[in-house]
């Protein structure tokens, strides 16, 4: 894949204006419909020319999307007729000949780019640090999300080469999302990539180490956790603070409350392996600290193989 940081956001088009995303009144509206009605053909070329941009096939990010997807499908579908009536029909050859221009400085160039961007997003899922705890499914419509938007590209694309057979590197542009489509052709494909991001990521994760040994305050976690995580088998502990931390009032200088903390390595009854990292804190009453609150901050799931 090329490496791009950066992509371009804004097309020109004759005229040299940016258009908005052509739409229906509703999801389910066809929006080209009201082009075909046009019977002038130099007012017919200019809507036909605002409507030559990649069609809205949808942006998601969560599970459910598989009709969003069809959604998006349809839409591209219409605007693949809409190319068929705008090669067919009688064009305002100055307005083409201004418009063709456009299309030979830019849009091949820009179209690799997007689909640059897409391929990169759906590549690199699995390796956020939010998606360990990312549902699977939402990962996945994720990816399909920036495909329905390389499968506009590539339907856009095709009906630039049909109305303007002779802009540069077209071709180029279409097969670069030919393969990228053709690489996550199926679920399997993108649940597979995913998979693996998320395996790498996960070998990277490691237990920490102790900051101190003392068996008293471990058996203080030890029942916590073991009344709390039944089924659970705890395999490692390990302090994270050598001492009390203790929180005092800003005004009277008395104590507040006092802190520490403890990272534990478990399995789990589905066999997997996680770190929770767990806070004690005693409040302060009466001239001392009383009763023991627990509180988890972190858990994250790690190799089993990593906790010995």
């Amino acid at each position: 894949m090329k490496k791009i940081i950066s992509i371009t956001v804004a097309l020109f088009f004759a005229g040299h204006y940016i258009q908005a995303q052509p739409r229906g009144n509703s999801d389910d509206e066809n929006p080209y419909e009201k082009i075909y009605t046009e019977v002038h053909p130099g007012k017919r070329t200019a809507r036909c020319l605002k409507y030559l941009i990649p069609p809205d096939a949808g942006s998601f990010f969560s599970s459910p999307c598989n009709d969003l997807v069809e959604k998006g499908n349809i839409r591209i579908q219409q605007f693949e007729e809409f190319i068929k009536f705008f090669f067919s029909s009688e064009k305002d050859e100055k307005q083409m000949k201004a418009a063709e221009k456009n299309y030979a400085e830019n849009i091949s160039k820009e179209m690799i780019e997007k689909i640059d961007y897409h391929l990169g997003f759906v590549e690199k899922q699995g390796t956020f640090t939010s998606d360990d705890i990312t549902p699977i499914e939402n990962l996945i419509c994720k990816a399909k999300s920036s495909l329905q938007s390389i499968k506009s590209i590539r339907a856009y694309l095709i009906g630039v080469k049909t109305i303007f057979p002779s802009t540069p590197k077209i071709e180029e542009a279409i097969q670069y999302g030919d393969e990228g489509l053709s690489k996550y052709a199926d679920n399997k494909s993108i649940i597979s990539s995913i998979k693996k991001n998320l395996g790498a990521a996960l070998a990277e994760v490691y237990f920490p180490k102790a900051i101190i040994q003392n068996t008293e305050w471990e058996n203080w976690f030890k029942a916590y956790f073991s009344k709390k995580y039944t089924g659970y088998v705890l395999l490692k502990q390990s302090l994270l603070t050598s001492d009390w931390y203790v929180k005092k009032n800003e005004i009277s200088g008395l104590p507040e409350y006092r802190q520490m903390g403890i990272a534990i390595g478990a399995k789990g009854p589905d066999g997997k392996c996680s770190i929770i990292k767990i806070d004690l804190y005693q409040d302060y009453y009466s001239g001392k600290f009383n009763e023991s609150r627990f509180k988890e901050f972190l858990r994250e799931e790690i190799l089993c193989e990593n906790l010995k």
